[in-house]
């Protein structure tokens, strides 16, 4: 079965390899074979990934000096006010950072008043307590309680601002 799956892919026009037995990865596709039904192959496919991540695209997975931050979500938590949920690729935020994001009436220009974490081993979706932070660096999921957040939209970037100036060009 796997051998008539590579064949096919092959035919149409697809160079495809097992991962095992790929002799370049520049110009095979590597074929991991998994199971939905018994979930085997999964632990192949994280560990091929991984190696990928590892030695192919090396590059792209080091932290760069350029900020890059995403809204995903926005909801009213109870004792905070509207918070805002972002992933933070690259860069640091700091309590009283003046940030500007994306509002349905246009930017909202306003000063992080809390950066807040779930606690080891939660998800953020669960309600429960957060760890409150200073300062947070690098790769991370956080939720920012700011003032005039009511607005806020979802989906679009949040920049960090050191003073007017760069308020102006994020707006």
């Amino acid at each position: 079965m796997l051998d008539k799956t590579i064949l096919a892919l092959n035919e149409i026009g697809l160079n495809v390899a097992k991962y095992w037995e790929n002799p370049d990865p520049t110009d095979y596709i590597s074929f991991v074979p998994t199971s939905a039904h018994s979930g085997e192959g999964m632990c192949d496919l994280m560990m091929y990934l991984c190696r990928m991540g590892q030695e192919q695209h090396r590059e792209a997975l080091e932290e760069k000096d350029v900020f890059e931050c995403t809204v995903l979500e926005v909801k009213v938590i109870e004792g905070l006010g509207t918070t805002v949920d972002v992933v933070l690729v690259n860069g640091l935020l700091k309590v009283d950072d003046t940030i500007v994001i994306t509002g349905l009436n246009g930017p909202i220009v306003t000063k992080i008043r809390a950066l807040l974490t779930p606690y080891p081993m939660k998800e953020m979706r669960v309600k429960g307590e957060y760890v409150h932070h200073q300062k947070i660096k690098g790769a991370m999921g956080i939720k920012i309680a700011a003032p005039g957040m009511e607005h806020a939209m979802a989906g679009g970037n949040l920049f960090r601002c050191a003073n007017q100036d760069d308020v102006d060009k994020a707006i």
